[in-house]
């Protein structure tokens, strides 16, 4: 039996998981990037398998060990549907990452949150499904030169490093220092 919050967190990501199955095949029509539309049918079919292990578990009737099946193998084919959206393939793409991304991240704070062993796993495994995606996304953006990370300089490096140097050299934790604290008022405290 499930607990009351497993089925409500699922119950909510089956809703959001249909919207976006169909604005992923809506994206997928929207483009001649063949890569790209591997990735956006490569992600609708994840999803649709992620509504299928939801369906699963919440069915009550079913008494089979459920799992996670792993990313859809999308094969290389010619769209004779391209339907312009309006959108240009690296908006499509920007906006496919982020949903990626944002589906990781729920699907994993929603299994911190899940108490049956079986879905939170299952949940686990879906946010690092979405998180696959999200990252061949944006390669494939940083190859068409849709999106780029620029390198941090040395500099920049060093400088982010010396707080933890800092305090790596006294041998204990840092000390917040109040010096507004006024010493002569009882309950205040200083250091």
């Amino acid at each position: 039996m499930l607990k009351t919050i497993d089925v409500g967190l699922m119950a909510n990501h089956l809703s959001v998981h249909n919207a976006l199955i169909k604005k992923l095949e809506l994206y997928a029509s929207g483009t001649k990037n063949q890569q790209l539309i591997m990735l956006l049918e490569q992600h609708a079919g994840l999803m649709k398998n992620h509504v299928n292990v939801m369906n699963n578990l919440l069915n009550p009737d079913n008494l089979n060990q459920v799992s996670l099946p792993p990313i859809p193998h999308v094969t290389s084919h010619n769209h004779n549907t391209y339907s312009s959206l309006g959108l240009e393939d690296k908006d499509i793409a920007t906006d496919a990452q982020i949903t990626a991304m944002a589906m990781a991240n729920n699907n994993f704070t929603s299994a911190l949150n899940m108490k049956n062993p079986q879905v939170k796993k299952i949940h686990v495994e879906m946010a690092l499904q979405q998180s696959q995606i999200a990252e061949q996304i944006g390669m494939l953006a940083q190859q068409n030169g849709w999106m780029s990370h620029p390198n941090a300089s040395t500099t920049e490096q060093v400088e982010a490093q010396n707080p933890l140097q800092a305090n790596n050299n006294h041998n204990h934790m840092p000390i917040y220092q109040n010096k507004n604290v006024n010493t002569n008022q009882p309950n205040q405290l200083h250091h």
